[in-house]
């Protein structure tokens, strides 16, 4: 006589697991057919339709006409509480009116003019306010362009070639990590490191080292964030082999008025910045010693040379110049909580269950949602196809940042659409912590 085997305890809640992804699917692609309609005809005209590809979503991505405060309009006209922020960028939130009249204000008076303008100056100033170790900076259009001209300064200062980076780093399109270099990376001599992992990442080093090129804080890899000793290792490390160790705070800047070099108390010789620093037009920065940054002053002998015809572009100029004075710490530490309690909230009320299979982390206003086991990539198609249905918009890959405009009713609308994803999936009787208990 042979015994049926019992059922698997995860068959139940993987089945409701696919039954609520193939419904929101469904429910998406009815919902939106002005954004299927566009992305059919990206097709004939892009390679998959897209020109950045973290935008890419099968079945077709969500396709947006406007945006206002914290909140962002679809081809179909439906509004939807943003939780990408422009994947960081969009710190001020949409639409800005002070942003908007700079911008308006600049577009009056023209914009190729083919020389210095008045607020670039200005912009400069107001940079180096909040991270006093840049002592002179410059300004190219995006933080990918930013970071590469920190490692042509490094290799160009040292005379060396070696660049040491980190595993699932990112720092732009064409510095990208995995476990190792991409295909579209730039060809540095690159090695990399572990993130945090100082015995293993002490190996790599020597004097024929350039550069170490970091993220205070991982964002691509999920808001993983670097450890203080770590840091210190590595500025510890740059000096004694006389390195350049540049700190990539194109995200990171936004979590403390003076980035997270400043919270830490550790500073690096170069530092690049980028995304919401232009106020909502591309930029990038970078800058770092006098002694470093001198090599770029065209009235050197040899100076290396930095060009570019929007480097200097006054619609950027402006923008920033009106976004920087919007800065203050207050606002930053506002963000930072409701960034905490968001990630509370989802831990909390995992927490106790009988499969812990996600998880948030990250600091301040930046969130990585995880998901782990081997329904890991259903559960987070799941929660974005959902999220999506129940109004709200975040990353696929498990993205949420707060800005400057989400207020506590913003983070409790998210934190209920999450309660009522994992209601229906997992049937427990497990008593999750109180939300916001840490907070009262």
């Amino acid at each position: 006589m042979t015994t049926e085997a019992p059922p698997s305890p995860n068959d139940g809640w993987v089945a409701r697991l696919q039954d609520l992804h193939s419904k929101a699917v469904a429910a998406y692609i009815e919902a939106n057919p002005a954004s299927q309609q566009r992305h059919e005809e990206a097709l004939e005209h892009m390679p998959g339709g897209n020109t950045r590809s973290v935008l890419h979503q099968d079945p077709f991505p969500l396709a947006f006409q406007s945006g206002q405060g914290c909140f962002v309009t679809s081809l179909d006209g439906d509004e939807y509480l943003d939780f990408v922020s422009e994947y960081s960028a969009a710190l001020f939130g949409h639409s800005n009116p002070i942003i908007q009249k700079a911008m308006h204000d600049a577009l009056d008076n023209g914009i190729n003019l083919g020389g210095p303008g008045r607020d670039e100056v200005e912009l400069a100033r107001l940079i180096k306010a909040r991270f006093p170790k840049m002592q002179k900076l410059r300004f190219c259009n995006s933080g990918t362009e930013a970071n590469t001209m920190a490692l042509a300064l490094a290799t160009n200062v040292t005379k060396r070639r070696k660049i040491l980076a980190f595993e699932n780093g990112y720092h732009g399109g064409w510095l990208t990590f995995g476990t190792k270099p991409l295909s579209s990376t730039i060809p540095h001599d690159f090695v990399l490191g572990r993130f945090n992992d100082i015995e293993y990442t002490e190996r790599l080093l020597g004097d024929d080292l350039a550069a170490i090129l970091v993220e205070p804080m991982q964002g691509a890899a999920g808001a993983r964030l670097a450890h203080k000793p770590f840091l210190q290792f590595l500025r510890d490390s740059a000096t004694k082999h006389g390195a350049l160790l540049i700190f990539d705070e194109v995200v990171t800047s936004r979590l403390h008025m003076n980035g997270l070099q400043g919270q830490y108390k550790i500073f690096p010789d170069i530092t690049t910045l980028g995304k919401y620093l232009g106020g909502g037009a591309s930029f990038g920065a970078f800058g770092g010693r006098e002694d470093i940054m001198s090599i770029l002053d065209p009235r050197n002998d040899n100076a290396m040379p930095h060009s570019g015809t929007y480097n200097n572009n006054v619609l950027t100029m402006a923008a920033g110049v009106a976004a920087a004075k919007l800065m203050t710490q207050e606002k930053i530490e506002k963000a930072n909580v409701l960034g905490s309690k968001l990630r509370f909230g989802i831990n909390a009320y995992m927490q106790g269950r009988e499969h812990e299979v996600i998880y948030a982390i990250g600091h301040g206003s930046m969130t990585g949602i995880h998901f782990e086991g081997p329904q890991s990539a259903l559960l987070k198609d799941a929660l974005w196809f959902f999220m999506i249905g129940k109004g709200i918009y975040i990353g696929k890959r498990g993205f949420a940042a707060v800005n400057f405009v989400h207020e506590q009713e913003h983070i409790d609308r998210f934190q209920e659409a999450f309660k009522e994803f994992i209601n229906t999936i997992f049937d427990t009787k497990a008593k999750p912590r109180s939300i916001w208990k840490l907070f009262d």
